[in-house]
């Protein structure tokens, strides 16, 4: 066990593999800027490694993947500090949503926010009865995930996802796609582990070929798709103080 920051764990649990773990289990594992740029450096760390050949993304804990970024560290931040993590996190999000070699997510428990958009950039989500994914976006006047969720769970349910904020609990999200599989609590992050290991046999520049491919065949460039939703974030739905973007949110989140 390895690591680049106390909040991300890295191990290799099989030939081929990395697993990277979000280390923050009393926060439900929520993402601070620093876990983000640790996160950057490992995917970056890994990219040229020809002895890794899978990741698999992993909450610690039993109760979450990730619940997004940490909110109660963004409200403090001034605008410009949140422009330039938004900018950063456009770069860095893109590097995980692009990245050429397979990505396992164990969703262990709530993947929400950006929890939610790191878990469907993997090509292959394991998850449990315990598993929900929520793309909290649009309940604070964001728009975020309109470029890849559709592709895996179908334009009229990414808009029901998206457009109601509400919450996908593992039943509905395995019928839906958005998980490939649902296994026993205890079970999730050893078969993510294996489904990572039986990717990582296979030969790397076949598996990454494909993955390009199938990413290619989508139709509107996957990329210029990601960029149109960025452009809407600078400009129309560009938010104002932090403080106030995320007043209404903590307000509903402490009433449910």
């Amino acid at each position: 066990m390895s690591t680049i920051d106390e909040t991300l764990l890295i191990s290799a649990p099989a030939a081929g593999v990395r697993l990277i773990t979000f280390n923050r289990p009393a926060a439900r594992n929520a993402l601070t800027l620093q876990m983000q740029e640790a996160l950057d450096t490992a995917l970056t760390a890994f990219e040229d490694d020809r002895d890794v050949r899978a990741l698999v993304l992993a909450g610690a804990g039993d109760r979450a993947f990730s619940a997004g970024y940490d909110i109660h560290e963004m409200q403090h931040f001034d605008e410009a500090t949140l422009d330039a993590a938004q900018q950063r996190r456009e770069v860095w999000l893109w590097h995980l949503a692009s990245y050429a070699k397979p990505i396992v997510a164990a969703v262990n428990g709530a993947a929400h926010g950006a929890g939610a958009i790191i878990a469907t950039a993997a090509d292959i989500r394991i998850g449990c009865g315990a598993s929900d994914f929520r793309y909290t976006a649009g309940a604070y006047g964001y728009a975020n995930n309109t470029w890849q969720l559709a592709p895996i769970v179908g334009l009229a349910k990414a808009k029901e996802y998206l457009l109601t904020a509400a919450r996908i609990d593992a039943g509905e999200a395995l019928q839906s796609g958005l998980l490939n599989q649902l296994v026993d609590a205890a079970s999730v992050r050893e078969r993510a582990i294996d489904t990572a290991a039986m990717i990582a046999a296979n030969p790397p520049d076949g598996v990454q070929a494909t993955k390009r491919l199938l990413h290619a065949a989508i139709g509107d460039s996957y990329e210029a798709a990601y960029r149109r939703e960025n452009a809407l974030m600078h400009g129309a739905l560009r938010p104002g103080k932090p403080a106030d973007m995320f007043k209404g949110f903590l307000g509903k989140q402490s009433k449910s």
